[in-house]
């Protein structure tokens, strides 16, 4: 094997490294309406009054959760939920093409769903949080708050990272922010859904929390990729490619 083709596998394995995560089944949902709750576990539990219109965990891979069914007027369905704790890169928490639905008599109950999971590493302390939606009603909003907390509790909301929106129509963002976590601590993503027009109203979105990589992280992998770009010209400047068995 040469040289050069130890140096790039060298850094597919940096590149590998820094995207591994690891299945989890702490992830929990959450969703609320009104007076009622229901909080899917990665089992496939379910606890609170909301759980008798509820359907999850529909997925039995560890580290998703699934869900659908209705709630308080409304009809909502979560593609998946994907947490990548303990790990936070590529993505950190994953809300995929959830939908939601109300034909009417949702406009004094907003929709809440929280994504949240424990054990997160600080390996990258920034998070940047987007989201987007297509969204058809009157009087209607939803938007997306990503928090941390160093208490390590699902659902806690104690440092605000940063929130998407309101959104009134459909509309695409992000914004930056969370540094000061320490490991191990809690993510949470919360996405909320009104309906002030009294329906129908109709919100289809996707949402993630995205780690920021450290700088000696990038550094790193810079420097890995500039050496094997010295070793290349090296190569061609001297004609041959070098072998192990010179």
């Amino acid at each position: 094997m040469n040289t050069l083709m130890k140096i790039a596998l060298g850094a597919a394995a940096l590149a590998v490294s820094v995207g591994t995560t690891f299945a989890t089944t702490t992830d929990e949902l959450q969703i609320s309406a009104g007076s009622l709750t229901a909080t899917i576990m990665d089992d496939g539990a379910c606890l609170g009054s909301g759980c008798a219109g509820i359907f999850g965990d529909l997925n039995p891979v560890a580290g998703t959760t699934t869900a659908t069914g209705f709630i308080d007027g409304w009809t909502i369905s979560i593609t998946s939920g994907t947490s990548y704790s303990p790990g936070d890169v590529p993505v950190a928490l994953d809300i995929t093409s959830l939908t939601a639905t109300c034909l009417g008599g949702c406009s004094a109950d907003p929709l809440d769903i929280q994504y949240s999971d424990i054990g997160f590493s600080p390996a990258s302390p920034a998070y940047q949080t987007t989201y987007s939606t297509t969204m058809s009603g009157t009087g209607i909003s939803t938007s997306e708050s990503a928090y941390y907390s160093n208490s390590n509790a699902l659902f806690a909301e104690t440092s605000l990272i940063g929130t998407v929106g309101p959104f009134t129509a459909s509309n695409a963002g992000s914004v930056s922010g969370g540094a000061g976590s320490t490991a191990p601590f809690s993510l949470t993503l919360d996405e909320t859904f009104s309906d002030a027009g009294g329906g129908p109203a109709s919100f289809s979105v996707d949402g993630d929390l995205t780690a920021v990589p450290e700088p000696a992280a990038v550094m790193l992998f810079g420097s890995v990729l500039a050496l094997c770009a010295t070793r290349l010209r090296r190569m061609r400047r001297n004609g041959s490619p070098e072998s192990d068995n010179k």
